[in-house]
């Protein structure tokens, strides 16, 4: 947990896509109440991601699969080696990445599920392709404070959907239909993941399946493009969806971006892939289409934190 939090910082906050920046990522704290610690520096980002992996190393030394919880709610052998080659991804070690993704494939305890059934695994709790999700109850989740609500909602709804997404999908993939992608008076939404208004009880996938078949794909791709090809397309036959001729990063790329919308990783593709993010919607987009090494690419530092511990730099352009 404390492995995927310092990696969830350093993607935000962390300049290691800036231009010009230090290379400067988050303190990693492994202290608690440590008087000599009260005011950590900021690490690199490499040092941060040396001591995830770290961090991950000793935790699966201590931790059996015969233990593993069958909910998901809790961080497994599974879940450690998922977080494992979702760091090592973002940084560029294909070796590592390989190598713990294939150890959550290798385990055969995760499922693809069928293009008629993936829309349900989106309100059912530990579903077959769940790794590792966050409980969610109607007392968590109190009023209008659910993320079904902000993606849709009468009374919400602000997060709207760019006609560029919906356009990617094939006619018959299942990720495009209706069962995902609707639309309201104001625009295009996601309906399909995280579902259930009201009581907002559905769980947050953090962990899926195939972001570890996905990660396996890219991994082995400059070795082994054949097999890449192989496990790219494991995800679009089972959301009838057409199957790649080659797997290339751009391939991958794409795939994804139809896999993993609205879940938060489009952001951080283009930026560990060194792109732009790319302008096809200059009166929605009001950024304005940021070229990668713009300071944006990197949040600015909170107030809140700089304010408590002057040895908190704040990024650059802020």
């Amino acid at each position: 947990i404390r492995a995927l939090a310092h990696f969830d910082l350093v993607k935000l906050y962390g300049q290691q896509h800036v231009t010009g920046g230090s290379d400067l990522g988050v303190p990693y704290v492994t202290t608690f109440r440590d008087p000599d610690n009260y005011f950590p520096t900021r690490k690199t980002a490499t040092e941060v991601k040396t001591l995830a992996i770290a961090d991950l190393d000793q935790a699966l030394t201590l931790m059996s699969p015969a233990l593993n919880d069958a909910t998901k709610q809790t961080i497994t052998t599974h879940a450690a080696n998922a977080i494992k080659a979702k760091i090592a991804l973002y940084f560029g070690d294909m070796t590592t990445a390989k190598d713990a993704a294939w150890a959550v494939i290798n385990s055969q305890a995760f499922t693809i599920p069928d293009a008629a059934d993936f829309a349900a695994t989106w309100s059912t709790d530990s579903a077959a392709n769940s790794i590792f999700e966050i409980a969610a109850s109607p007392t968590d989740n109190s009023g209008i404070n659910g993320l079904a609500n902000i993606y849709r909602g009468s009374t919400y709804g602000d997060i709207s959907i760019l006609q560029n997404l919906k356009d990617i999908y094939d006619a018959n993939d299942v990720r495009g239909s209706a069962a995902f992608i609707g639309s309201d008076a104001l625009g295009i939404k996601n309906v399909g993941k995280y579902p259930t208004m009201g009581t907002f009880d559905d769980n947050i996938s953090v962990l899926r399946y195939e972001e570890m078949v996905l990660i396996y794909a890219e991994a082995i791709l400059a070795t082994d493009p054949v097999g890449s090809l192989t496990y790219l397309n494991m995800i679009p036959a089972k959301r009838n969806a057409t199957p790649y001729l080659v797997s290339s990063l751009d391939n991958i790329l794409l795939e994804r971006r139809k896999e993993f919308a609205f879940e938060g990783m489009r952001f951080h593709d283009l930026a560990r892939t060194g792109k732009d993010i790319p302008l096809v919607d200059p009166f929605n987009q009001t950024h304005g289409g940021a070229t990668y090494g713009d300071f944006r690419y990197a949040y600015p530092i909170p107030n809140a934190e700089a304010d408590v511990n002057s040895n908190v730099v704040q990024n650059k352009g802020y």
